[in-house]
């Protein structure tokens, strides 16, 4: 860094100072300096609006890589209170399946359970399973959620049926052997659960309509999981929210549709270059077939790629290009910049258009995601800081020294080029015309994201309390304002702050 960067005080210099020299800046060269805090423990919180009607309180979003978010990630990401965005490298039906079964993980009342005909053949149990991962069915008179209830199969009425083609309806346990409530009698979670308290024999318990037609599903798992995880982020019927990841090339129009049918959140226009004519235009389709859905455009580096995005009509921006860990961007193109330089500046007029930034590409620990915040980010995108948790759809394998290891990899890698372009488009892609832009392979074995999210949280919230600050929104007024300070460091000064000198 340059060395005529000097405070003049002695406490540092402000954001202004860092990044106004032209000088690309990213997470090691600088550190947050602390201030006068007034602020701890339950007085600090992590809320960020993402999008009208769309809070995280935990403001982390899981990277659409195919090493990283599918439907389990998804699925404890929000149960955290974050956001998880199933990527592109998944034909479209299959990305709708990952969607909705994250909207049925967990949902206190299932809105939308699955109902068979009477009729339909046993193994249609196993199918449900394979494909949603559940194997409760309500069997109706017309197979579907409107008609009438008569009975419901579960695992355990299959499991010995040797006939996979006999019907459901030899098989199920008939209406009149279920509990059944009324909807008009079990208006929430609360009522819900004084009524499991009161029977413990059920499991289950169907809701009906007044003509008999099924409302929705309550099952006890769900309603204890509920208990667990008291941040979670759900939409207005109690589903877990999820977001999802769409091209720009036309093929994927299609996609579109089948994601907003399943019930996506929120939709990520996924490409390295995000500042093109192609992503207007995807942004100006999606509008046309959704008012609401809030959009994620990107990736942007400048404030001048940022600005067409968003008068199209993007809420939030995807900020990086090259910094991620898998990434060779920068490298092979010699396009790119600096992470934090790059949040920097494009959060300044994101800021001015009342649109959030995202931090994607380069984060390694939570001090880097506190350093995102402070350099204008709202919300941190998590790639490789959660490639090894146990829920990412990579496979645990052993390296050749016995350690647990999972496979990561980058989107414009060849695997993954390859890989997406088959189950994309059903063909494979002609590799003479791609430029790779990333690289894999193994990370170590991080155990689960039960572990994971919560440390991170608590990491971020004593980030805040050391700079005095209460909220992500207060970092940024504070370091707007001057009034949070940072250093450039050396590379000693680097080496300090790490653990050194100890066998």
């Amino acid at each position: 860094m340059s060395n005529n960067l000097l405070s003049q005080d002695g406490n540092g210099l402000t954001s202004a100072e860092v990044f106004g020299r032209g000088a690309g800046v990213t997470f090691d060269d600088l550190i947050l300096l602390p201030s006068f805090s007034d602020v701890s423990g339950d007085g600090i919180h992590l809320n960020q609006e993402l999008a009208p009607g769309l809070v995280l309180s935990l403001p982390l979003i899981s990277s659409p890589m195919d090493t990283v978010t599918e439907w389990k990630t998804a699925t404890y990401m929000a149960l955290h209170g974050g956001l998880g965005i199933i990527h592109f490298n998944l034909n479209p039906e299959e990305a709708a399946a990952h969607v909705k079964r994250v909207k049925r993980f967990r949902m206190g009342f299932i809105f939308n359970p699955v109902c068979r005909s009477p009729r339909d053949p046993v193994n249609e149990v196993a199918r449900v399973k394979e494909s949603l991962g559940f194997s409760t069915i309500l069997i109706t008179d017309n197979g579907e959620q409107s008609g009438r209830l008569l009975g419901m199969v579960m695992k355990g009425n299959v499991a010995l049926e040797e006939d996979k083609s006999a019907p459901l309806g030899s098989v199920m346990i008939p209406r009149g052997q279920l509990e059944t409530r009324l909807a008009s009698e079990v208006s929430d979670l609360t009522s819900a659960r004084e009524i499991l308290r009161q029977r413990p024999s059920i499991s289950k318990l169907p809701l009906l309509n007044s003509d008999g037609s099924v409302y929705a599903l309550i099952t006890r798992e769900d309603v204890a999981k509920s208990e667990k995880y008291p941040a979670e982020l759900l939409d207005e019927n109690e589903q877990l929210r999820v977001g999802a990841a769409v091209s720009t090339h036309e093929q994927d129009r299609g996609r579109i549709d089948q994601l907003l049918e399943a019930g996506v959140d929120l939709l990520v226009i996924d490409s390295a270059q995000g500042a093109t004519q192609f992503a207007v235009k995807l942004i100006k389709d999606i509008r046309q077939r959704s008012k609401s859905i809030p959009i994620i455009a990107g990736n942007v580096v400048t404030p001048k790629q940022a600005e067409p995005l968003i008068e199209a009509g993007a809420n939030v921006l995807r900020v990086g290009m090259g910094s991620g860990s898998i990434c060779t961007t920068q490298d092979k193109v010699g396009v790119g910049r600096a992470q934090l330089s790059a949040v920097y500046h494009t959060s300044l007029v994101a800021k001015n258009k009342g649109v959030p930034v995202v931090a994607d590409g380069g984060i390694r620990t939570t001090a880097d995601i506190i350093k995102a915040f402070a350099c204008g980010a709202s919300f941190v995108m998590v790639g490789r800081y959660i490639a090894g948790a146990d829920e990412t759809p990579s496979e645990t394998v052993q390296d050749q020294y016995g350690r647990s290891t999972k496979r990561y990899r980058g989107m414009g890698s060849t695997g993954a080029i390859r890989a997406g372009g088959s189950r994309r488009y059903g063909h494979e892609v002609d590799m003479r015309t791609v430029v790779i832009q990333g690289v894999e392979g193994l990370i170590p074995a991080q155990g689960s994201l039960d572990k994971l999210l919560p440390e991170a949280a608590a990491a971020i919230k004593k980030g805040l309390e050391y700079c005095g600050c209460a909220s992500i929104s207060a970092l940024h007024q504070m370091a707007t304002d001057g009034r949070i300070r940072f250093e450039l460091q050396s590379a000693a000064a680097r080496a300090e702050g790490h653990p050194h000198d100890i066998m």
